[in-house]
């Protein structure tokens, strides 16, 4: 949206032909990540967390 236009926006490839990311697109996938890890870490055991050096705690 620019100055309450809503207007189409050209997007880019890269040379492989891949999508480039807008911002917000890249804090969407890199809060998915976080997501997915924190799911990861909290099926494990809390004795696991701490031979990795996480405190399970930080978790909640």
């Amino acid at each position: 949206m620019y100055q309450n236009a809503e207007l189409p926006w050209l997007r880019w490839w890269d040379a492989k032909g891949n999508l480039l990311l807008t911002g917000e697109e890249r804090a969407e996938v890199e809060r998915q990540k976080r997501l997915s890890i924190t799911e990861k870490l909290r099926n494990l055991s809390v004795e696991q967390l701490n031979a990795l050096g996480i405190d399970p705690e930080m978790l909640d």
